[in-house]
């Protein structure tokens, strides 16, 4: 007992002291905070100022001068006194200043983490805390708010509370008070406002950044000022018809064109300073925020976007264009256009595209044809581009459900190799290629590379994958394709180089981080083969908007099925970009469709010429040499036509026998370069690939019924590790007859070369100082001729011939010559 009155006295004791204690705490806080009878006694506030790479540009600067109009309660519109306290305090005309729970809450999550719990703070709270302290997040500045309120509910009516709240809240773009955001927002006195503007301008108190109407978070603003509404109908404010119609109305917003610069960009970065500091953090916090935007690079994407947007509106019906470049060597973003005009809200102009998921269309190929190349495939390893009809290939393993794919001209080409099937975007390989490499490999490699949005599973996308049928953001399409030009290497994407506090401490400072996430030498041949402007000319022509004379760019363009999407992505050793073309709302660009190399490259291709000046490229490192003939594997290797040797089991005896057929005959998919399969007719794709392999073979080779794919006869197995194969025909002969490597032309102008495939040639052309002047003449005897013109020659010339024969198979000879 006696123990018991001791511990009890104990108790006693540490409490008189702890409530001393407080009590001593509470009367030395009061007496350093400001009197809220003296309201217009503000905390001082310092602005957060965002600049360019240089540090000297200022692009934005959140929060700057308040700009407020005090208006008297009565002067409000009742609708938002309404919305303001179904959103925020609904019980705020019964408590004292405090929620008991909530505050208590509130306190011990300040205590735990260090942070603070949105939506629980009564109006009487959030003025004590906007109106007079600071950003700081502590127990004490908590015991500060918790004294401030006491004292403003003493000294003032509900009323004169609910007044000076709504003339110094936080709408965003600097204004306080809801006369300012009123007249900002909508061109009218706050006393005027109806439902809909009411519940919007309620919705932005919660964060009046991000929610922004002139943000990239118009979603996010309105499924807000739903709740609002909804919330007010809850409580009875407002009949349901009433809220309905408020829920259905469009509110006209008032146009802006704020001053500051890349509004995209400094909108991305202000999301992204979010993740680590709060909104009221930022607008009061003086920090300083050097980011990596290059305004030379900026200024050229505006400028560029602006003339390809007008001329897509008008002439293709695109409406909307984007572009986003990076330095590959660092990951940071040098400039960023998300729409056209950010400014014109009636065009969504605020809308980010580079944020958007979209669909890639053929631009994803890359990232495919590299996770086949892991698996041991090669761009001369060869499928066929071949249909039951000559243009739509099915791909289905069900009868009744179809997959039809055809290519982009729909034509087919019969063998070609992988070079050429990915620098020509052919779709009916691809779809092979991506089944052979495997749709949870290539998942994961765009995951290696930095792509988040593909999160189902592969039986949700299934063999379209490849040709765009996951939705992808430009922003990380670009960031993908600055792995190839790093040969492999990812570097994580950056928009901040350095945030500072307002005392100059370095908070966060930009370190190159790097991670080899693909093999340097398959990284090379996705650049060999992105850069080849000969593989290509097929689909592009000689002289399209991907190819630069003289440097070293890969490129890709993209354009989703029902022509939704234009892309077009492209890199050289020191820039990286991507331009997305297409409608908001996802409308068809044009009535019969247009491709990215219509709509998209175009503006790719004169931006990344004007960047050039900045950021010159420099030149692709070759894959290192290897010798394909020595690989074993029929197909693999580039050879199609196979002299195939057959063991009789019995006997010994040996058969040779000619034969083609589709690559799943010689590689299981699961090991593509291991054993051939014993039952090739067991994979479910192939039929759908053999059979039109087949008809493809009897209409293209000589004497095939009777000579290619005979059966052996009984007891005789196939015998899989001595395939002997016939190679390709061999690649164009070029022989410059006229003027020879070290001629002087004096006055003979004509060229003569002797041009000779045992295919026929398709096509031959000469560039005079790397500059395309055309096709060359064809004559008798194998000659093909040219008049060089004397106007475009110098004193020193570089002479190039490139040929192509009739199976897409190229060879180029150079010359230099004098005048």
């Amino acid at each position: 007992m006696k123990n018991l009155k001791n511990t009890i006295k104990i108790i006693i004791i540490i409490g008189i002291i702890s409530l001393l204690g407080l009590g001593l705490m509470v009367l030395a806080l009061s007496h350093n905070l400001p009197d809220p009878r003296n309201f217009q006694e503000r905390k001082i506030v310092e602005s957060t100022k965002i600049y360019d790479r240089t540090g000297k540009i200022l692009l934005y600067e959140i929060h700057g001068e308040q700009k407020r109009t005090v208006i008297s309660l009565d002067k409000i519109s009742p609708y938002i006194i309404k919305t303001t306290l179904a959103a925020e305090d609904h019980t705020f005309y019964e408590h004292h200043g405090f929620v008991f729970k909530s505050f208590v809450r509130a306190l011990l999550n300040t205590l735990a983490y260090h942070k603070r719990l949105g939506g629980v703070s009564t109006i009487t709270q959030q003025l004590a805390r906007n109106a007079f302290l600071t950003t700081e997040r502590s127990i004490i500045r908590k015991i500060k708010e918790a004294i401030l309120t006491v004292q403003i509910e003493r000294h003032y009516t509900k009323n004169q509370i609910l007044e000076m709240y709504l003339n110094q809240v936080n709408f965003g773009y600097n204004n306080y008070g809801v006369e300012a955001a009123s007249q900002y927002y909508f061109n009218k006195s706050a006393q005027n406002l109806d439902l809909a503007e009411a519940a919007y301008l309620t919705s932005l108190i919660q964060s009046p950044s991000y929610l922004s109407p002139y943000g990239s978070h118009r979603d996010e603003l309105e499924a807000r000022k739903n709740w609002v509404l909804s919330r007010t109908q809850i409580l009875n404010y407002f009949p349901p018809e009433e809220v309905k119609k408020a829920q259905e109305e469009k509110v006209s917003w008032a146009t802006k064109s704020f001053g500051f610069k890349a509004p995209h960009f400094v909108m991305y970065v202000r999301d992204l300073l979010y993740n680590t500091f709060s909104e009221e953090e930022l607008e009061e916090g003086g920090y300083t925020i050097i980011t990596t935007l290059d305004m030379n690079l900026q200024t050229i994407a505006e400028e560029t976007v602006k003339k390809y947007g007008d001329y897509n509106e008008k002439n293709i019906g695109a409406k909307n264009l984007a572009l986003l470049a990076e330095d590959p060597n660092t990951g940071q973003i040098l400039a960023m256009v998300g729409s056209r005009d950010y400014w014109n809200l009636e065009k969504e102009g605020n809308v980010n595209a580079t944020l958007s998921i979209r669909q890639p269309g053929s631009s994803f190929k890359p990232i495919v044809y590299a996770t086949a190349f892991k698996k041991g495939l090669l761009p001369e390893t060869v499928v066929f581009d071949t249909a039951l009809n000559g243009v739509t290939a099915n791909f289905s393993t069900d009868p009744n459900k179809p997959y039809l794919v055809t290519n982009y001209d729909s034509k087919t080409r019969g063998p070609v190799t992988l070079r050429q099937a990915l620098a020509q975007s052919l779709n009916i390989p691809s779809v092979k290629v991506l089944y052979l490499a495997g749709i949870q490999n290539a998942i994961q490699t765009a995951k290696d590379f930095g792509i988040t949005t593909l999160t189902e599973p592969p039986s949700h996308y299934g063999l379209s994958l490849v040709l765009g049928g996951g939705g992808v953001k430009l922003i990380e399409m670009v960031h993908a394709y600055t792995v190839f030009s790093q040969e492999g290497q990812f570097h994580p994407q950056t928009a901040i180089l350095k945030i500072e506090d307002s005392k100059g401490n370095v908070l966060q400072d930009f370190t190159l981080e790097t991670k080899q996430v693909i093999d340097p030498q398959i990284a090379r041949m996705i650049n060999s083969i992105l850069s080849d402007n000969v593989s290509r000319a097929s689909t592009f022509g000689w002289d399209n908007k991907l190819y630069f004379p003289g440097y070293d760019v890969a490129a890709k363009t993209g354009t989703d099925t029902e022509y939704r999407d234009a892309w077009t992505l492209g890199y050289t050793t020191s820039l990286a970009a991507g331009v997305w073309a297409g409608n908001n709302d996802r409308s068809p660009v044009a009535p019969t469709g247009a491709p990215g190399a219509q709509v998209a490259a175009p503006c790719w291709h004169e931006f990344m010429a004007k960047a050039f000046e900045f950021y010159p490229p420099g030149t692709f490192t070759d894959p290192l040499p290897y010798n394909v003939n020595q690989i074993p594997k029929p197909m693999v290797n580039g050879q199609y036509i196979v002299n195939q040797e057959y063991k009789n089991n019995n006997t010994g005896e040996t058969k040779t026998i000619k034969e083609i057929h589709n690559i799943l005959y010689y590689v299981n998919k699961d090991d593509l370069l291991g054993p051939s399969p014993q039952n090739p007719y067991s994979d479910p794709q192939f039929l759908n690939w053999e059979t039109p392999v087949l008809l493809w073979a009897q209409s293209h080779i000589a004497n095939f019924n009777s000579e290619y794919n005979i059966n052996p006869g009984p007891d005789y197995v196939r015998v899989d590790s001595s395939n002997d194969v016939i190679t390709f025909p061999d690649a164009p002969n070029i022989n410059l007859v006229f003027p020879k490597n070290g001629d002087f032309l004096n006055n003979n102008l004509r060229l003569d070369a002797i041009i000779t495939s045992s295919l026929g040639i398709k096509k031959a052309v000469l560039y005079l100082n790397q500059e395309l002047l055309g096709d060359l003449a064809q004559g008798i005897d194998n000659h093909y001729y040219f008049d060089l013109p004397l106007n475009k020659l110098q004193e020193q010339n570089e002479l190039k011939i490139t040929a192509e024969d009739t199976s897409d198979q190229t060879a180029t000879i150079t010359a230099i010559v004098y005048k």
